[in-house]
């Protein structure tokens, strides 16, 4: 009995000395996400989220929730195509200001190190986000001495470095703005656009008929049996020819000739002979 109760407190020793087995999940861990499947709102809630001040925050928006690109196109073609349904909740903005394109980090975030140069292509098979600078007007005072909005944007000549923290001010002080706001868009790279060719519609113009055969090919002479019927070139001068009264010739085409009139060609040669002289058949 006393050999049993000692092996019992010895169990009880090692179950509370033992470790018990747990489950670590590491905070480290981030979700994979392709930057196309991200929408603006987005790629920018961090920087909104991290705001702690009092001043209204402007935030844009985009209609469109992405940039269209096609493999290969440059990123100076990108900005070139100009962008008009950025919209603010304050104030309004104006027309594109500049355009950088970075590439994305697998969690779909830009990577802001790796900023593509204007000439540089796109390719399908990259992930990219692109910063959309803006500038702002028609801002609104919202009451006390001198107003102040916060946003995010890049400074000048700071196009290669993460969204920070700017002010504007409208108030006694006037409107002033630290740098442009920007908008983080997702840019979709499709396939190249299918070129399409439309071969010029061809034109023909039949030349003018000269000679028109008759409806008849045979001809008899209406002149004396044996008399000589003058002969023209197709000019009306005398071709030094006849064809004879009574006589049946083929003819084979038709034509007005001057102080001729209408003519009918003798089949073969360069004769012709005025029609008043012809009985068609």
């Amino acid at each position: 009995m006393k050999k049993a109760k000692i092996l019992s407190l010895a169990a009880v020793a090692l179950l509370a000395v033992a470790p018990v087995a747990t489950t670590v999940t590491s905070l480290s861990t981030v979700q994979v996400a392709q930057a196309a499947e991200l929408t603006p709102d987005q790629l920018m809630k961090p920087y909104y989220d991290s705001y702690d001040g009092d001043d209204p925050v402007i935030k844009l928006n985009k209609k469109t929730p992405f940039l269209s690109a096609y493999n290969g196109q440059t990123v100076g073609s990108l900005e070139r195509k100009g962008i008009s349904d950025v919209t603010s909740n304050y104030g309004h903005v104006s027309k594109l200001d500049s355009l950088s394109v970075y590439k994305a980090f697998d969690n779909g975030r830009p990577d802001f190190g790796k900023r593509l140069k204007k000439g540089q292509k796109l390719n399908q098979n990259e992930n990219y986000v692109a910063a959309l600078r803006f500038e702002l007007n028609s801002l609104k005072s919202y009451g006390g001495d001198v107003d102040e909005y916060t946003y995010f944007g890049q400074g000048d000549d700071h196009f290669d470095e993460d969204l920070t923290e700017g002010q504007t001010y409208e108030g006694d002080y006037g409107f002033y703005e630290d740098y442009p706001i920007a908008l983080l868009v997702p840019v979709h790279v499709n396939t190249a656009p299918a070129k399409t060719y439309t071969a010029p519609a061809k034109t023909y113009t039949a030349p003018a008929k000269t000679y028109a055969s008759p409806a008849k090919t045979y001809a008899s002479i209406k002149a004396r049996r044996n008399h000589k019927v003058r002969t023209y070139t197709s000019s009306g001068k005398f071709s030094r020819h006849y064809v004879y009264g009574k006589r049946t010739y083929r003819v084979n085409s038709k034509k007005e000739i001057k102080h001729r009139g209408t003519c009918y060609k003798l089949y073969g040669k360069n004769q012709w002979i005025p029609a008043k002289y012809l009985d068609l058949r």
